[in-house]
């Protein structure tokens, strides 16, 4: 059997072991049923399977003030799909393309990770899996009808990365993009990449397991530092995940710097970063005190510091909330967050929370979801106006997701 078959089920096997840690926990917990603060969670669109089916990535919205996103399937292929929310309330839901999987002409399969919007008008997006190795792709829909795909990358494993989880960013000039594949590189734990906006050559870092592995979100560029910022779900000191900075203009021994979770303070760390009075905040989907997920903080410090190790903030316990797979929204008071945890809650179906950062920080479960009204939120939050929008990977009229509007 020759080397690329013998990647290519490895490969196969990881995919596997991917997607099962990114999985809802299945074990029960034992929650008091009790809705705790009184908010208000509307279903704005339901997916069905041929409009698309377990949005596991959030929408955003685009600059023609329409909200944007993926499911990760459904669709006409059963391989996923891209939408729009237009109209009054978002309530106009529009397919604009259905991906392929291996094939022409929108290679692709299974994004999780959300779109982004760059300069040039154009969306960018991520899917897992499907492209010509079937081992993820970056895309690009035109503006501004974003109906037409062009696949910018096909991931090939130990070149270039492979199964990318996390949404791209742009770097300060706007016109290279930025990201993490979850496995592939040199040591098959990961890299982090970049890309110009008009695709290849892509340039790739590998992870090692001692520095971390299989990141699974997005980077988080702290533009007075030049330094980029972003979690590892496994690998470092205890193998629990790791939070690290990549600086690309220091010297080649000082660019990447990490530090260890160790369960105490979180572990398995799968959604971004946000920056907040000269810190980052975290969210961590198992760890803490009850170990059923934490969040977390480190200092940005300067360029060539290394990374603080990473300091416990709150702990879920459940009740509050459990698993957080996505990253904290700010409020719009200072020292309030929002966020989605993807079990836990009153039904054990997840919640929308509110942290509250002080001398005792706490985290507040204002949401309870229950299948009618969704179930297993993944996604971050993102606000307009006064509301916060998410979706939720399954539940719903028909049990495969939905895209919801929160407000506190």
């Amino acid at each position: 059997m020759n080397k690329t078959n013998l990647y290519k089920q490895r490969q196969n096997k990881n995919r596997v072991s991917i997607l099962t840690s990114l999985a809802v926990l299945a074990s029960p917990l034992v929650l008091p049923l009790h809705q705790a603060i009184a908010a208000s969670l509307t279903t704005v669109a339901n997916f069905n399977g041929a409009n698309g089916a377990a949005p596991r990535a959030g929408v955003f919205q685009g600059k023609d003030l329409n909200l944007y996103g993926t499911t990760s399937a459904g669709g006409s292929s059963n391989n996923g799909s891209a939408f729009k929310l237009s109209g009054a309330g978002f309530s106009t839901l529009t397919t604009l393309i259905n991906f392929t999987g291996t094939a022409l002409p929108n290679r692709g399969t299974n994004p999780i990770a959300r779109l982004f919007q760059a300069s040039n008008g154009n969306l960018y997006g991520a899917t897992f899996t499907g492209g010509a190795s079937n081992l993820g792709t970056l895309f690009s829909l035109a503006s501004p009808a974003f109906t037409g795909l062009t696949t910018l990358v096909n991931f090939t494993g130990i070149s270039n990365g492979a199964n990318p989880a996390g949404r791209l960013i742009a770097d300060s000039t706007g016109n290279v993009l930025w990201g993490t594949t979850s496995a592939g590189g040199a040591s098959n734990k990961g890299t982090i990449f970049n890309v110009p906006l008009g695709g290849s050559p892509v340039t790739t870092i590998s992870f090692t397991g001692t520095n971390g592995a299989t990141p699974l979100a997005r980077l988080q560029l702290v533009t007075t530092n030049g330094s980029y910022y972003g979690t590892a779900s496994l690998g470092g000191a205890s193998n629990k995940g790791v939070v690290f900075k990549y600086t690309p203009a220091n010297p080649i021994a000082t660019r990447y710097s990490f530090s260890s979770f160790t369960g105490a303070n979180g572990a398995s760390p799968e959604a971004g970063l946000i920056v907040s009075s000269g810190f980052l905040y975290g969210t961590t989907r198992l760890g803490g005190a009850s170990n059923v997920g934490a969040i977390f903080k480190v200092p940005i410090g300067t360029a060539t510091n290394p990374i603080g190790a990473p300091v416990l903030v709150a702990s879920f316990n459940g009740a509050n909330g459990a698993n957080p797979k996505a990253a904290l929204t700010p409020g719009a008071s200072s020292g309030i967050f929002y966020g989605t945890a993807s079990t836990g809650g009153a039904n054990n179906k997840g919640v929308v929370y509110r942290l509250n950062v002080g001398t005792t920080s706490t985290i507040t479960q204002l949401i309870s979801f229950n299948t009618t009204n969704g179930a297993t939120p993944e996604s971050t939050l993102i606000s307009v106006g006064t509301d916060y929008y998410g979706t939720a990977s399954a539940g719903g009229t028909s049990g495969k997701g939905t895209v919801f509007k929160f407000t506190p």
